[in-house]
């Protein structure tokens, strides 16, 4: 195993920021998506008017190939985007650590 100080630079500081993300609570997969709903009450607008229903984001996400969506509550919103964008980061500094090292292994192929 390569010690950290052996690394290149790149890869430490690729690591040095998994870390920071690792470090922050909270990383959430899936994809926001912004939806517009009936509220249930049946003297609301929404129940007649389609044009009026109520906004609403939801967190759609997969699980063994079953799709689910989750109702994220307005108070909640700002904290799951966070999740959600936290996810992603890590998702991305771990695809930049894994090319470095295939480009490594090919290197000792050629």
């Amino acid at each position: 195993m390569t010690p950290r100080v052996a690394m290149p630079a790149a890869q430490r500081r690729l690591y040095s920021r998994l870390r920071q993300l690792l470090d922050t609570p909270g990383a959430l997969r899936g994809t926001l998506v912004q939806s517009r709903q009936r509220c249930g009450k049946p003297t609301c607008r929404c129940a007649s008017d389609p044009e009026a229903r109520h906004p609403a984001l939801l967190l759609c996400f997969s699980t063994k190939g079953k799709r689910t969506s989750v109702y994220v509550p307005r108070d909640w919103e700002e904290r799951v985007r966070e999740w959600v964008a936290r996810y992603g980061e890590i998702r991305e500094v771990l695809e930049q650590l894994s090319q470095q090292y295939l480009a490594q292994l090919k290197a000792r192929q050629e």
